[in-house]
């Protein structure tokens, strides 16, 4: 049995963030997933996963979408951190300029955690190893010692990071804690398709050496992000876009691919400006806003754990759609369509957690993954959960 000074249970964003912290000086084990990842999925046609078991997570799938202005503070993050790290990865993005601005930064290459790791790992032989396996539980002892028991082997460490992901960490912890920690549902951002507008100014992009910055709203509850699209060729119907989209699955920046081969001139334009910033003129504009839905699915197993609440998920698309700040916005008429955010979260139960000795300050094993996120914002927060992780990793004792 092998002995660090701590175990990081998964290799996605918020791991990375939680070795990123830890720094160079402790010894620190990262049990990172499968060899051989499988994926999991939201529906059976499996278009869209909701959880990945290799090297990576779904931080190997990230769009990279980075909200400047809203929602600093998710899970403990602060403004510094998030610049801090913002800096670290992209220092060419005209940062400054951004902080704090109604904006969503997306990097040309977003940051891909399995390489990370794999590179710090390099840079670090002495104190850190990466390992491919799965976690089976978490005991008690020997003494302030944490026995962590994998696919590998069994470890130990005086603390343990569990960043397993909001699909994986749940079962973790009742295996290894009780079956209270695991929540029946989880929550999700879920992007739904508001209508469109005409006659209205360009969205000013401004694009940098390491990304491009598109333009976005909050309503005044901060409880929807709302952007705009430029609406060409067929995807000036009504509908006709979110229709495309939902049988894509995937939004269009990560299916250039796929889209070029289905010859849809709409979505391929819709896929350069989500991509690049480009062709932002144009008469008629799609709205497309995004809002967190608590109790989205009930959580189950197998490869589509995941069963839709469709009265939750479509009572939450119709509130944002009548809030939206567009005058003289057409409204949808296919409140039924809606594309999964990929952000779930909330899926552990976090008074059971801390009654289990988890999470507080000084506790043994902490969670640090979306998991137990309740209060998501109406923002992308993968990139927040990685600054989070940070903070908490850095401020260990």
């Amino acid at each position: 049995m092998d002995e660090f000074d701590d175990i990081v249970i998964g290799s996605g964003l918020a791991a990375l963030g939680t070795v990123l912290g830890l720094g160079d000086k402790r010894r620190v084990l990262v049990l990172g997933g499968a060899a051989e990842g499988v994926f999991s999925h939201y529906d059976a046609r499996a278009a869209v996963p909701c959880a990945y078991s290799g090297l990576g997570g779904l931080g190997g799938y990230w769009h990279g979408v980075i909200p400047m202005g809203q929602q600093h503070d998710i899970a403990g993050a602060d403004p510094l951190t998030f610049e801090t790290l913002l800096r670290r990865f992209y220092p060419r993005a005209d940062i400054a300029q951004h902080m704090d601005q109604a904006a969503l930064f997306v990097p040309w290459r977003p940051i891909r955690p399995a390489q990370e790791l794999a590179l710090l790992s390099r840079q670090r032989p002495q104190t850190l190893t990466v390992r491919p396996a799965m976690v089976e539980r978490i005991d008690a002892g020997p003494g302030p010692l944490r026995r962590v028991r994998s696919t590998a082997g069994e470890h130990r460490a005086r603390r343990v990071w569990v960043a397993a992901g909001a699909m994986h960490t749940p079962g973790l912890l009742a295996r290894s804690f009780g079956p209270a920690l695991q929540r029946s549902h989880v929550a999700d951002h879920v992007l739904c398709y508001v209508g469109q507008v005409d006659g209205v100014a360009a969205p000013r992009t401004h694009i940098t050496r390491d990304g491009v910055y598109f333009p976005a709203s909050v309503d005044a509850g901060q409880t929807a992000l709302y952007t705009i699209r430029p609406a060409r060729f067929s995807f000036r119907q009504l509908d006709h876009g979110i229709e495309q989209r939902a049988a894509f699955g995937l939004p269009t920046g990560n299916a250039v691919a796929k889209i070029m081969r289905s010859m849809s001139p709409g979505l391929l334009a819709e896929a350069f400006y989500n991509r690049f910033g480009i062709f932002t003129r144009s008469p008629r504009y799609s709205i497309y806003a995004q809002t967190p839905v608590d109790r989205a699915y009930a959580l189950g197993e197998g490869a589509t754990p995941l069963s839709p609440d469709m009265a939750l998920i479509q009572a939450a698309g119709e509130s944002a759609r009548q809030r939206q700040p567009f005058a003289g916005a057409t409204l949808s008429r296919r409140p039924d369509l809606y594309i999964p955010g990929i952000h779930l979260h909330h899926s552990v139960d976090l008074t059971a957690m801390a009654q289990a000795g988890i999470n507080r300050p000084g506790d043994p094993v902490q969670v640090v993954d979306a998991s137990a996120l309740s209060r998501i914002g109406p923002g992308h927060h993968s990139f927040r959960m990685l600054c989070a992780a940070y903070q908490r990793a850095l401020n260990a004792d």
